[in-house]
This record gives C-alpha cells, sequence and structure tokens, in this order.
C-alpha cells in the first residue's frame, strides 16, 4: 500500500527560534503548530494529538501552550460548536515568525 504524504514533506522554522531560549516543550509545541498551519498559520490540532505526535503528555502540552501565548509567540482561539455548544479543539496561530 502507498503511503501519503502532506504536499511537501517538510516545514520551514524560522532560525531566530534557537535564540529565543524556549524549553525544549515549547520549542517541538511551537514547531509542531507550524508543521501544522496553512497559509495562515492557523491550525486546530487537539491538545492530545500535540502530545502524541511530540511525544509528550497532555499537562506538558498545556504548559508549553501557555508560555507561547503569554510570550507572543501563538495566540489561542477558543471554540465551540453553534450547533451545540460543544467545546471543539482550539485554533491555534503562530504569530512571532520573524
Amino acid at each position: 500500500m502507498k503511503t501519503e504524504y502532506r504536499k511537501s514533506c517538510f516545514f520551514l522554522t524560522p532560525n531566530n527560534i534557537f535564540d529565543e531560549g524556549l524549553k525544549p516543550r515549547e520549542f517541538i509545541v511551537y514547531s509542531y503548530l507550524l508543521r501544522c498551519g496553512d497559509a495562515k498559520r492557523q491550525s486546530f490540532p487537539s491538545r492530545k494529538n500535540i502530545a502524541e505526535k511530540c511525544s509528550i503528555s497532555v499537562p506538558t502540552v498545556d504548559i508549553a501552550l501557555k508560555n507561547l501565548e503569554e510570550n507572543g509567540y501563538i495566540s489561542i482561539t477558543h471554540r465551540n460548536d453553534p450547533a451545540n455548544g460543544n467545546h471543539l479543539s482550539h485554533l491555534y496561530t503562530v504569530e512571532k515568525t520573524w
């Protein structure tokens, strides 16, 4: 069975990210959100999916997301289903790309 890949087999990470002094958890979550992002740098992976793809726990994802948002690297939009009000995954926008 042929494996399907995304349109591109790589993504770009700004060089400056290495000068920011991020902890490994913030670095990997930031990088994953860049990888998932569309042309507007927006994505909506679940926290569980982020944890699985980054090989970290959901509480560690929560800490990383909080720190990234507080320091202006990302913004987080809380979303609810308009039909029933159920919580949907957050919309993440990478704000800082130099």
